[in-house]
């Protein structure tokens, strides 16, 4: 598949896989969206992409998700429309499951599956509309 001239959307995109493949994709002459929650941080993968002015920043909290409709709208209007979306984000924890509180257990969820899954059916009907995209 051929990435050039694809407006890819990358959560997650801050550090580990979410920065590499903003990277690794900006070499393939996407037009790239990155968001996280660590603007600053989005600012640095973004001048280590190979055009930086094929790149913008979208300040996103899965975990906030009345705000993701919001997000997509604003996704859609930077670059006119998202051709991939990449769902990267999410959090970790590193404890043994009889030592984890449960409101970490809960936080997990809505970041890594309800803030995935508002986002994707927020971006959906984008994609309807325009009979194409990739998730």
């Amino acid at each position: 598949m051929s990435f050039s001239n694809k407006v890819v959307w990358i959560t997650g995109a801050s550090s580990g896989i979410g920065k590499a493949l903003a990277i690794e994709l900006s070499k393939q002459n996407a037009t790239l969206i990155l968001s996280s929650r660590k603007t600053a941080t989005l600012e640095l993968v973004k001048q280590a992409c190979t055009e930086p002015s094929k790149v913008k920043i979208l300040a996103l909290d899965l975990e906030d998700a009345k705000t993701l409709h919001q997000k997509a709208t604003a996704a859609i209007a930077l670059f006119g429309g998202v051709d991939i979306l990449v769902n990267n984000g999410g959090v970790s924890q590193r404890s043994f499951a009889k030592d984890t509180e449960i409101s970490v257990d809960k936080r997990i969820m809505d970041v890594n599956y309800m803030g995935t899954i508002t986002l994707t059916k927020a971006l959906l009907p984008h994609f309807i509309t325009k009979k194409g995209g990739i998730l």
